[in-house]
């Protein structure tokens, strides 16, 4: 039973923020155990790096570029997977976007847009699938939170105030969507090596400083989600409803 329980053979993701980082490394997981993605960004040429990568481990992915933030980009990413691949059992809404700074100082467009890609796009994206899924009698829904949407740092308004809506988004959605066979749960990892913390890895003080806080003593990469989107994706989880898993290195746990 373990050999099949968290494969994932013939079935068919939509990941948004797919071009690189986290949403690359988790379509690189989810093709290893066998699902064919459709990946979601801004940037084509990064979608099709993520593109290339995918079918060289022998799986297929179809790119769509847009906006999470526009209704029409899950619209047409659904729909390409409907095309291509006659199904669609999982999506991983992992887009986000980030910014730092004194909450006074914060234009409104940058808080618009820090909860519209973060939260909205999470929240039409699963709009956008919920029909398909509940045709369907299944599928896996993975929201992206953070750490910081269970603690909270100073100038991170914005970010904290979406990663902490995503997890009760995920709770909220979860409750709805059980009794049709639809299991949503949601990451929230630490400090990841990728383009989004670039700033982080800048500013040696704060970077010593957020180490000091990690048990494990070492921050992520995206490979580090592999494991937990997978078994999130699969089979394995089937019994897990409305849960935020800390990927973080124990930094939650203090």
């Amino acid at each position: 039973m373990t050999d099949t329980l968290f494969r994932l053979d013939g079935q068919a993701a939509i990941v948004t923020g797919g071009g690189r980082g986290l949403g690359r490394a988790m379509a690189l997981a989810l093709a290893g155990a066998g699902a064919d993605s459709v990946v979601v960004a801004r940037r084509e040429d990064d979608l099709a790096q993520t593109v290339a990568a995918v079918q060289a481990l022998g799986r297929q992915c179809h790119a769509v570029a847009g906006d999470v933030a526009d209704p029409a980009t899950a619209t047409h990413a659904v729909e390409a997977a409907v095309r291509e691949y006659g199904r669609l059992d999982i999506l991983v809404n992992n887009a986000g976007a980030y910014a730092m700074g004194p909450t006074e100082a914060t234009e409104l467009e940058v808080w618009h847009r820090i909860l519209e890609v973060n939260l909205t796009g999470s929240f039409l994206f699963a709009k956008a699938v919920i029909p398909v899924l509940k045709a369907a009698g299944r599928g896996k829904i993975i929201n992206l939170a953070s750490i910081l949407g269970r603690t909270g740092v100073a100038e991170a308004a914005a970010y904290c105030t979406a990663k902490g809506g995503v997890i009760l988004f995920t709770r909220s959605l979860a409750a709805e969507l059980a009794p049709h066979g639809i299991h949503v749960n949601a990451i929230a990892p630490g400090l990841f090596n990728t383009d989004m913390s670039a700033g982080v890895f800048d500013n040696p003080a704060f970077l010593e400083q957020i180490m000091a806080g990690i048990p494990r003593g070492q921050h992520g990469e995206p490979e580090d989600l592999a494991g937990t989107v997978v078994y999130l994706a699969s089979a394995a989880s089937d019994h897990l409803i409305g849960q935020t898993l800390h990927v973080d290195g124990g930094s939650s746990i203090a």
